[in-house]
């Protein structure tokens, strides 16, 4: 694991641990799991070696979500006056569409419209299993 591994126990504790191998990777699964022992028997190393990774990446994001917030609420109790507060979560920015793109495909589109109607519109209400309304799509 990249970041729960730590230091390699000793010679000691490796050949003391081996005969219960199974039993402590078992007790791992059934503990932070509740995996059954027959749930934990039909996983393959492999599928244990993606659960442990994936669990190891969950309690390091959330570990960070914990301590963005505790900074962030120890910031804003402590901040001086007339400093803005720090958020805890940031939208992001919405981008504007290349406007040549747009003009690019609104020109194709409106290139089909004209050879093959408006039909398309129709047949998109229907798969979403809606009521197309009739003046829209004739009058566009």
């Amino acid at each position: 694991m990249e970041h729960f591994g730590g230091e390699e126990p000793d010679e000691d504790y490796q050949r003391i641990a081996e005969p219960y191998r199974r039993d402590i990777d078992f007790a791992f699964f059934a503990a932070n799991f509740g995996y059954s022992k027959k749930d934990y028997e039909s996983l393959t190393p492999r599928e244990l070696y993606f659960i442990r990774k994936a669990w190891e990446n969950k309690m390091v994001l959330e570990s960070q979500l914990t301590y963005n917030a505790v900074f962030t609420a120890f910031y804003n109790v402590n901040r001086p006056k007339r400093k803005k507060a720090l958020k805890l979560w940031i939208k992001k920015q919405v981008h504007k569409g290349d406007m040549e793109v747009i003009k690019g495909n609104l020109d194709t589109v409106q290139e089909i419209e004209k050879e093959e109607g408006k039909d398309w519109i129709k047949l998109i209400y229907e798969v979403n299993g809606l009521k197309a309304l009739e003046g829209k799509v004739q009058n566009g």
